[in-house]
């Protein structure tokens, strides 16, 4: 038999499940009085053995004491071997003692032993009576006349057992139908036919019916027989609800095995809880550590976390007492007389409840609490006890996985040094912005490459431990001036980035990136000392300059590269900027060797004075022979060396090679100066004019053998410091020329605030000179220019004899050019000028 112990859920309102009960129970009323009604009068079938009714009530009450309870969702099914004593009753009793016993046994079990309440009682009577009265009513019909007991009469017993049963089946689906507002008509009518227990009681009984019928003896044989058959159906319905709940326990674990997010870890053991102890609520507790406060977790209808802090009750504190400070679970059955329980029950709204220590990810002690069985068969019990503890601990164990997880993701994704986001994490955040920006949901992105500039002497004056404090102060003043409109991280060693999503203003990235270099103003008190950072930053934005991760950030870095190379501080990408030659990148790693080894090497073009030939100087060039390139240009790897930051380098090594070849040239008798040319970088080296003077005084040359020349551009990168530096340098001694004279935009009046002694006119007004008569006006003003303010003036690119006449006719003061020598080694020099100067007794101009 089966019978209902629904909890009353959705589906209708109260008042409407409880007409619809109503109406089953009229129904079930009315099915059992037409189908009993009609037998009541008659005799036993069999008058062997007598069943009055307090034989039989006992019965019923017995098979439904040894129950199997089945849950399913929110409501349970109690099956029993209630048709054992119906079977018996069909053959040995009349009609009216069988439906007497059988109200009888109703009335004790739903009333007096299970509590069950009124209207859920009264259901379970009716269905009761009904399958009373539906089995006598088949069993009269359908057994043969004869009353005699054979295939016949069994197959009257099974189709009325059965057909009652399967009745009542259909009739608490109804009940469950009223409650949930759904049907499972397949399901139902799978429990019901499928379900081998009633077969098996009805069997079971026809046996016992046989054997009493054949001998009254034969009565304490089977009343053993069926104690031991409710015994093992008690057992079997034991061990199959322990194998149940294995297979949740494992369903469980796999669930908060599953989820690495502690919030889904969280959320899979309310869920679990709730399935595996068939309870309505479950919720997480953890108190503040002053216990002033209970954060509180549960699962909404639709299975989200909710969270909600509270204030701590003296219901709390009570539970806290007991649970989270004794470490001890607490079983808070139905009808507990603890005064405690009941006031903590109450404040929850709870019939019963099971509260376990739950130790959370970063080990704050917590309880978890399931409450309300589904169903009112059976409250909580010590088996519940250690099951949700088991449940507990695997919590708690994959709650620290989870937040190992969570910190190891963490750390893959962030320096951890800075604590910014690290390469990685910064690829997949400008991953997003980009996919945002080609689905049109942003309309563009930017990304700023930042390298500190002397980081590295920083490392080696002060050490590694006060350049690691350096980095994790620029990261910390990159962030604040970053804020929350874009993502700083750290690339690796002194470069950093800035990410900023859902934009294409350039002029707004523009005032970021400055407000970023503003940041690095301010010194740094590094060992007791203040050390000043400055930085270069590269722009690229998208989709203006490229659309894809990786093309976004080389073109960030190749601006980074030319504003270091231009001491600009902030550059935009530009296409000129941009390579994708493989020769670059062989020269950037081959030429940092080469200027270690020595194989870049100095030559030297002379300058001589018109009218005379007098070779009063020379210009150093540096030459790079590539064992597999051959001769690279000077253009090229100029170039590279500015773009990848080895221009410094380049610089000291040029420096150091043409003043030791103007110490031997002295030695053999010849005082010929030298002139260097300066990156923009190197008026940015704060050490420039110390290196110069250590070199010089190393060599044994006089300062005033030495021209520095400096280009119009690399000083307006920053006028100030650069005016600053050359004119520490002048006091040095050294002179100072300014290159490519008539280039820039600033010539005229930044002129007058350098301490230059000479001007070169730009190749490219001299060559030609002959023939555009525009450049032919520049020369001559520039030339006039120079003679107004007391500096010599060099022409370079004089590459023929017509192009000497007009400058000596517009009394330049220098040549350099082709037509004068050709750029020679160091050690050729020597040779060279002793030939010149046997020559120049043909005249100045045919002499060069």
């Amino acid at each position: 038999m089966t019978t209902a112990v629904h909890e009353p859920r959705g589906g209708l309102g109260p008042d409407a499940q409880k007409l619809c009960v109503f109406g089953l129970m009229a129904v079930l009323l009315g099915l059992a009085a037409v189908t009993g009604l009609p037998s009541v009068g008659d005799a036993p079938l069999l008058s062997g053995v007598a069943m009055p009714w307090w034989l039989l009530a006992p019965g019923f009450v017995v098979t439904e004491w040894f129950v199997l309870h089945i849950q399913v969702r929110r409501e349970a099914h109690t099956v029993s071997l209630s048709e054992l004593p119906l079977v018996l009753g069909l053959f040995f009793a009349a009609p009216t003692e069988l439906l007497i016993g059988r109200l009888v046994a109703s009335i004790v079990t739903f009333g007096i032993i299970r509590r069950s309440r009124p209207l859920k009682g009264s259901f379970n009577l009716s269905l009761g009576l009904m399958e009373v009265g539906v089995a006598l009513a088949l069993f009269r019909l359908l057994a043969p006349g004869t009353g005699g007991i054979g295939p016949g009469s069994w197959a009257a017993a099974y189709a009325g057992a059965l057909a009652a049963d399967w009745l009542s089946a259909l009739a608490v689906a109804g009940a469950i139908a009223v409650h949930e507002g759904r049907l499972d008509v397949p399901a139902t009518f799978r429990e019901a036919v499928f379900h081998p227990m009633p077969a098996v009681a009805v069997t079971t009984g026809l046996l016992a019916v046989t054997c009493l019928a054949a001998s009254v003896t034969s009565l304490p044989l089977l009343l053993v027989f069926m104690a031991l058959l409710l015994a093992s159906f008690r057992a079997y319905a034991s061990l199959a609800e322990r194998h149940l709940n294995l297979e949740r326990l494992y369903r469980f674990s796999q669930a908060v095995s599953s989820g690495p997010d502690p919030n889904d870890v969280l959320a899979s053991v309310l869920a679990e809880a709730k399935e595996l102890l068939r309870a309505e609520q479950a919720v997480a507790a953890f108190p503040s550590p002053d216990g002033a406060q209970v954060t509180r977790v549960r699962l909404d209808p639709e299975g989200r976390l909710i969270r909600s802090v509270e204030p701590s009750t003296p219901e709390d504190d009570w539970l806290l007492g007991q649970v989270h400070n004794g470490g001890q679970p607490l079983l808070l059955p139905r009808n507990t007389t603890d005064p405690g329980a009941r006031r903590w029950l109450a404040s929850r709204g709870l019939r019963e409840a099971v509260v376990v220590p739950l130790s959370g990810g970063a080990d704050v002690p917590g309880g978890l609490a399931v409450g309300n069985r589904l169903g009112v068969i059976r409250t909580f019990e010590q088996d519940d006890v250690l099951m949700l503890e088991t449940v507990a601990n695997h919590s708690g164990v994959a709650l620290r996985n989870s937040e190992l997880i969570g910190q190891l993701r963490h750390d893959a994704r962030h320096d951890s040094l800075t604590g910014l986001p690290n390469r990685a994490d910064l690829q997949r955040r400008l991953t997003t912005a980009l996919d945002d920006v080609s689905a049109g949901r942003a309309p563009g992105a930017a990304v700023m490459i930042l390298d500190l500039d002397e980081f590295k002497a920083v490392n080696d004056t002060l050490g590694h431990h006060q350049g690691d404090l350096l980095l994790v102060e620029v990261a910390a003043r990159l962030a604040s001036a970053v804020g929350s409109v874009g993502t700083v991280a750290r690339l690796g060693g002194d470069e950093f980035a800035v990410l900023l999503a859902d934009t294409a203003d350039e002029s707004r990235v523009l005032r970021i990136g400055r407000r970023v270099l503003r940041a690095l103003e301010q010194p740094i008190a590094l060992d007791g000392l203040e050390v000043e950072v400055g930085a270069s930053v590269g722009v690229a934005l998208a989709p203006a300059h490229a659309s894809d991760p990786a093309a976004l950030l080389k073109r960030a870095d190749l601006a980074m590269y030319d504003a270091k190379a231009s001491a600009r501080s902030l550059k935009v990408y530009e296409p000129e900027l941009h390579t994708d030659s493989p020769r670059r990148l062989t020269l950037v790693s081959e030429l940092r060797a080469a200027l270690q080894n020595g194989t870049v090497q100095v030559h030297v073009q002379p300058k001589a004075r018109l009218g005379t030939g007098e070779v009063v100087a020379v210009e150093a060039l540096a030459r790079w022979e590539h064992p597999e390139l051959g001769w690279v240009p000077p253009d090229e790897f100029v170039s590279v060396a500015e773009r990848s930051g080895l221009i410094g380098l380049l610089t000291t090594r040029v420096l150091d090679a043409s003043l030791a070849a103007c110490a031997r040239w002295r030695d053999a008798g010849w005082d010929v100066g030298i002139a260097v040319n300066l990156s923009a970088r190197s008026l940015q080296d704060a050490d420039l004019v110390e290196e110069v003077d250590r070199m010089l005084r190393r060599h044994g040359v006089p300062a005033n053998r030495l021209t520095l020349e400096v280009t119009e551009g690399s000083v307006m990168a920053d006028p100030a410091r650069a005016v600053a530096l050359l004119h520490q340098l002048r006091d040095l001694g050294v002179r100072l020329s300014l290159d490519d004279f008539g280039t820039g935009y600033s010539s005229l009046s930044y002129l007058q605030r350098l301490p230059v002694q000479e001007v070169k006119i730009d190749r490219s007004f001299v060559t030609g000179l002959g023939r555009e008569g525009e450049n032919l006006a520049i020369v001559r003003a520039i030339i006039d220019l120079g003679r107004h303010l007391g500096l010599e003036v060099v022409a370079e690119g004089v590459e023929d004899h017509a192009t000497g006449e007009l400058l000596a006719s517009m009394n330049c003061d220098l040549v350099q050019g082709w037509h004068l020598a050709r750029p020679m080694p160091t050690d050729e020099l020597v040779g060279w000028l002793a030939a010149h100067r046997n020559a120049r007794a043909h005249g100045p101009l045919r002499a060069v």
